[in-house]
């Protein structure tokens, strides 16, 4: 598998800290020898012994190793879910430093769950560590966030050169201009690109400034007090920290910014309902978009401001009809199916039930997905076209276990590969095949022979996998019921590769690993993410 490495959100500075600030740093308490985050089991979280037979070094070796944007939201929500849950650690075993507090630190700062990560920083008094604090306050500043960011600033010690930086920023957040360019003077030879914004700022220049080379948190604030756009190899950027900055930045036109959220959706970094809400923006202010993303923005926003259940239904079926097919249906699809939340599945409505179950099976939303599939088959009970196009759903209901069954005959599957060969006969083949892998692999009997899916894997696809070495070691964790590992290793075995590029083989590895430590949910709503990007 092709890994597209993520460029570190962070330069070395910020995590480096000042022979000035070491006594400091040996006061500073061990963060792994307790609990640390703050979602609980009762809560959403994991079980509090979820790293039980894992060792320290293993433990730290994996979170370092975990992708920043995992293309699966499953497994982006899984590996988050890890992260900040509150996990008794592994016992000390003098594995080298960084800690496994520290390095969780710094993976949640490249997921860009800057809010998140600060609440579990403050929890336990993290603020104590420079170089934590100063990675919490570079993620709120990428946020957006600058009033929580300068409140650390003030309150703590920080490394330098950031400390500097941050500390500039934070005087221009507070209005102290003059104390901003006095203190900027040190960087005009160093920086010459920040003192230049802080220079603007602070005079009301004209923004005719370039963005600074280093995009970290204090230069993202600067760029919007001085009103400077980011450089255009920001805008294309795939990290998620400035994906999330720019998607809110003020500078960038709304277009570009509704291009960011978009890519954003698809990457697993912006929720569908802020898509939506760009788009409700975008189409409210007469924003000029090109064709297609005005399209389903139209339609995105159709949906979301429908003022009757029937002028819902019509821009639902719109939504799934005009994007079916294409790269961004998931996308559309999560987006609209928000609309679709507060609308009773009643016999009026069910000429659209089928789109509903699809919007909520990749929701994950598995009443609404029971309710509303009741809703289609009792519509489809005299209609053979009707029952013909569920049939189509059925085997996406199994994946989901929605209807908790533990087999599928052979004529059901049979009904849906003929239609499936109709469709697209040269995607058949490999439709066919992943639907029998995912459909076992989520443990619904399907006997060998007793269907016309094949059994093997057609020729002609390219597909990457991961090392061997990662695929052994989920399937012994899956096995040996370490709930952490697999967690992370799902993920990691992944990469930040599409979900189309993953081979079947791998994909039914990690959903059976995933649902033998306890983790099924993700393991379901990752198999429907795989067949809805397949075209299943």
């Amino acid at each position: 598998m092709t890994r597209r490495a993520l460029p570190a959100v962070l330069l070395g500075a910020v995590f480096a800290v000042s022979a000035a600030l070491a006594p400091a740093i040996a006061q500073v308490p061990d963060f792994d020898q307790r609990p640390t985050g703050f979602l609980t089991a009762q809560t959403g979280g994991m079980p509090a012994n979820a790293w039980s037979g894992t060792s320290l070094a293993t433990a730290k070796r994996l979170v370092s190793a975990l992708p920043a944007a995992p293309r699966s939201r499953a497994l982006r929500d899984l590996q988050f879910k890890l992260l900040v849950s509150q996990l008794t650690p592994p016992a000390a075993d003098g594995s080298p430093p960084p800690g496994l507090f520290a390095r969780k630190v710094e993976k949640l700062a490249a997921m860009g769950e800057a809010e998140n990560l600060n609440e579990m920083v403050r929890s336990v008094g993290g603020y104590a560590d420079p170089a934590i604090a100063a990675i919490v306050v570079n993620a709120l500043m990428m946020a957006g966030e600058k009033e929580g960011a300068c409140a650390i600033v003030r309150s703590n010690p920080l490394p330098q050169p950031f400390a500097l930086r941050a500390d500039i920023v934070c005087k221009l957040v507070a209005g102290d201009n003059a104390g901003a360019l006095a203190a900027v003077q040190p960087l005009r030879s160093s920086d010459p690109a920040f003192a230049k914004l802080v220079e603007i700022a602070a005079e009301g220049l004209s923004p005719t400034a370039s963005a600074p080379a280093q995009l970290d948190g204090p230069a993202m604030v600067m760029l919007d007090l001085a009103y400077v756009q980011p450089s255009a190899n920001a805008i294309r950027s795939t990290q998620p920290p400035l994906i999330r900055s720019q998607v809110v930045h003020r500078t960038l036109p709304p277009v570009t910014r509704l291009d960011i959220a978009e890519r954003g959706e698809a990457l697993a970094v912006i929720e569908a309902t802020r898509l939506g809400d760009l788009y409700l923006d975008a189409v409210r202010d007469g924003v000029a978009m090109p064709a297609p993303m005005a399209r389903r923005a139209r339609l995105v926003a159709a949906a979301r401001g429908a003022s009757n259940a029937q002028q819902l239904i019509s821009s639902i079926t719109a939504v799934y009809g005009d994007e079916r097919g294409g790269a961004l249906f998931p996308t559309v699809a999560r987006a609209g199916a928000q609309a679709l939340l507060n609308l009773p599945p009643k016999p009026e409505y069910a000429n659209v039930a089928q789109e509903a179950m699809r919007g909520f099976l990749l929701l994950g939303d598995k009443q609404q997905t029971k309710a509303w599939m009741k809703l289609a088959l009792s519509a489809a009970f005299n209609d053979q076209r009707a029952m013909s196009a569920l049939d189509r759903l059925m085997p996406l209901i199994a994946i989901a276990g929605v209807d908790e069954r533990r087999s599928m005959p052979g004529e059901e599957l049979d009904r849906w590969y003929a239609a499936i060969r109709q469709e697209n006969p040269a995607q058949a083949p490999l439709r066919g095949y992943l639907l029998l892998e995912l459909l076992r692999a989520v443990g619904i009997d399907v006997p060998k022979g007793s269907t016309s899916l094949p059994e093997t894997m057609p020729g002609g696809g390219r597909f990457g996998t991961a090392a061997p070495a990662t695929v052994q070691s989920l399937q012994v964790a899956g096995n040996g019921r370490r709930r952490a590992e697999a967690s992370l290793l799902a993920p990691i075995a992944t990469g930040e590769a599409t979900l189309t590029e993953l081979h079947p083989a791998l994909v039914s590895a990690i959903i059976v690993a995933l649902r033998q430590v306890g983790e099924d949910n993700a393991g379901r709503l990752f198999a429907i993410e795989i067949a809805i990007a397949h075209g299943l």
